[in-house]
């Protein structure tokens, strides 16, 4: 087989398999397969002027409309779909079937069936999503009788949840209590509230026992919450917080180019006769001409011994790649070298850590190919993938407009993170999207991986000698001038600008005060391993009197109690921590503050980065002070988070974001009521 160039790909017949794509042609345009698209954008419509008509079509670009509530309609389908996905393993794609979202779309063409459509909202929106499950009835996943709610059961049910949206979790609203049965349908009712931040979110299935199937097999989209608020100057004298949406625009009045990228763990596996995973002869998944991939069982996730006596992950030995926007090793097209792009991007996987750089490829290696293996493709990173990495200035963090622009040469994704950043390219040429090595602590799958190659970004244009921060700076001064009020919030904004590129004018939440505090609680995951047993999958406290962190009333979900009772308008302070291996822990509704993380030497490491021996920096670095809903608990760290529990009561659940973990018992039910109990603990919750 001849190699493909990574600096050029031959145009080939859209009828030609992509595997094929591999012939060297170094200055040939790159194949229209290989090419990231932005996710569909799913065409939402008005409501309908009479019942059983269908509504307005509705521009993406649709302003705010001040002091109401309009009303907005998409229907989304639940579904087989049948499609194909490259395996560089092998250099062919492989078909599979996997369940996915389908609706609507404004690009209808779209090569990535297993990229949900992406939904565009303003706040003060009622967004009512309608969810047909068009799955077919499933008997074999659904045990009978009594069961062990915490074995991954019943796959074709199903349900939505509006991941990180400051939305009610009641009613029709973002339940994941919900179960919406094969065949059925249900409309979703979401409230935007008219205060709520502009940032980048995502939508995915929800059902305790299906999550990391369904969402494994693309079952995720992007949800994108639009502003055009201005700051506004207070009476005090300072700035009540605008949207950064209206700071990232180009001279010409248009928003700085954006790209949505969702990087995705699916993770299908062709059978045998007899029902067992195809497997090569060392250990990766096989999936041989005609066979059809899927994801049908629990034995895809997980961990596994190696001959050594080490676990590994069944993600990492699989030989599966991390996809962008549904495609594999694909190319980021049209960047212009010296402009500010906003990048977008959306862990949406299950089952790996990303850490994401940009090198400039080695020109006299454009001819050059990766190979298949994993150990070539890291070979051909060490040879080809030579640049310094570019810097990357973070503006967002799971949606939220960070204090102060954040500059890395990498960024760290775990699972349910967003990150937004500003992206220069400071000259035309290709650039490697690299997935650079992480500590085994660092990773969820708590073991080392070499380095990876997620794609290609092909720049053109000149802008060769011009520092990006240089630039990054002048374009958002430019902006600030012609965009921000005069007086006051255009002084503030400019002089923050100038003071170490600080957002203060955009930030949506105030951090909290020590006098705000109302009460303590903690929080500690583990794996508990028994001979013999399955694992168990807990969630419980801390307890600290021994003077070292010890778990404490630790325990697999009960789907029949509330484990935290909370209750509306207390702040609170949170102590986390992880007595084995690392686990993301995400809360639903609410989002924190981080206020510290130590590490297991008691060492502060989420203030400014600083790299140890390793030359691996702390994936916490400038996270002092950010506000998030999803965060990595690496072991034998203790993590400090503060929240406010405002506006909306009723049940929804924190959980490990390794979605087979969830699904599998390490999860807790939470509760805000107008009169909560002012400790954890309580029963009688029913579903």
């Amino acid at each position: 087989m001849t190699c493909t160039s990574p600096g050029r790909l031959l145009a080939l017949s859209s009828t030609l398999a992509l595997g094929l794509a591999s012939q060297t042609a170094s200055a040939a345009p790159i194949a229209e397969s290989r090419i990231v698209r932005e996710p569909p954008a799913a065409v939402l419509r008005g409501a309908p002027p009479e019942p059983g008509t269908p509504g307005q079509r509705l521009s993406a670009e649709r302003q705010r409309t001040s002091g109401s509530q309009p009303e907005v309609f998409y229907d989304l389908k639940v579904r087989y779909v049948d499609g194909k996905i490259y395996n560089p393993e092998t250099g062919q794609n492989d078909a599979v079937r996997l369940r996915a979202y389908a609706g609507e779309a404004a690009d209808p063409q779209t090569p990535t069936p297993y990229v949900a459509p992406k939904v565009e909202l303003w706040p003060g929106e009622t967004f009512r999503l309608t969810l047909h499950n068009e799955l077919p009835t499933d008997d074999s996943s659904c045990p009978h009788g009594e069961h062990d709610h915490n074995v991954p059961h019943c796959f074709n049910n199903t349900n939505i949840h509006t991941h990180g949206l400051w939305v009610s979790p009641s009613g029709n609203s973002d339940n994941v209590h919900l179960k919406i049965p094969p065949q059925t349908t249900f409309q979703y009712e979401f409230n935007v509230p008219a205060d709520h931040p502009a940032g980048t979110f995502w939508y995915h299935s929800h059902l305790h026992g299906t999550t990391a199937l369904q969402v494994s097999s693309g079952m995720a989209g992007p949800l994108i919450i639009r502003g055009d608020r201005l700051p506004q100057a207070k009476d005090d004298g300072s700035l009540h917080p605008g949207d950064l949406d209206t700071l990232l625009v180009a001279p010409n009045g248009r928003p700085f180019r954006e790209r949505t990228l969702l990087f995705q763990q699916i993770a299908y596996a062709c059978r045998d006769q007899d029902g067992a995973i195809k497997r090569e002869a060392d250990g990766k998944w096989l999936c041989a001409a005609g066979d059809v991939g899927g994801i049908e069982r629990y034995d895809q996730f997980g961990i596994v011994p190696r001959g050594d006596g080490t676990l590994a992950t069944l993600w990492s030995t699989s030989g599966r790649r991390t996809a962008i926007n549904g495609l594999v090793e694909p190319y980021v097209v049209d960047a212009k070298a010296g402009s500010v792009e906003r990048w977008r991007l959306i862990h949406a996987g299950v089952r790996d850590s990303i850490r994401l750089s940009f090198r400039k490829l080695d020109p006299a290696q454009a001819s050059a190919a990766p190979g298949k293996s994993r150990l070539a493709r890291q070979r051909f990173i060490e040879k080809a993938c030579t640049g310094a990495p570019l810097a990357q200035f973070a503006v967002a963090g799971d949606g939220l407009t960070r204090s102060a622009v954040s500059q890395r040469d990498s960024t760290v994704l775990q699972p349910g993170y967003r990150e937004d950043l500003l992206m220069i390219f400071p000259e035309a040429g290709t650039y490697c999207i690299v997935d650079e090595t992480l500590r085994p602590e660092q990773s969820v799958n708590h073991e080392s991986y070499p380095r990876e190659l997620l794609g290609y970004v092909e720049v053109k244009g000149s802008a060769a000698g011009q520092n990006p921060e240089t630039l990054l700076r002048q374009a958002l001064e430019t902006a600030a001038r012609a965009r921000m009020p005069q007086g006051k919030v255009r002084n503030q904004v400019l002089a923050d600008l100038a003071d170490g590129l600080k957002l203060g004018a955009f930030t949506p939440h105030e951090p909290v005060a020590d006098t705000e505090i109302t009460g303590n609680r903690t929080l500690g995951f583990q794996i508990v391993l028994a001979p013999g047993q399955a694992p168990s999958f807990e969630v419980g406290k801390i307890d600290f009197s021994s003077g070292e962190p010890e778990p404490f009333e630790s325990a697999p979900y009960n789907q029949e109690a509330v484990q935290r009772q909370l209750t509306l308008g207390a702040v609170e302070e949170w102590k986390l921590t992880s007595f084995s291996f690392g686990h993301p822990f995400h809360i639903h509704v609410n989002p924190f503050q981080i206020l510290s993380v130590k590490d297991a030497e008691g060492n502060e490491v989420s203030g400014a980065p600083d790299p140890d021996a390793s030359g691996i920096p702390s994936q916490y670095a400038n996270m002092r002070g950010t506000w998030r809903d999803t965060l990595f608990v690496q072991d034998d760290h203790l993590i400090t988070i503060r929240s406010r529990y405002r506006r909306y009561t009723g049940d929804f659940v924190l959980h490990c974001h390794i979605l087979d973990h969830e699904d599998q018992g390490m999860m807790q039910n939470v509760r805000i009521s107008q009169m909560g109990s002012g400790e954890d603990g309580g029963s009688g919750h029913q579903h």
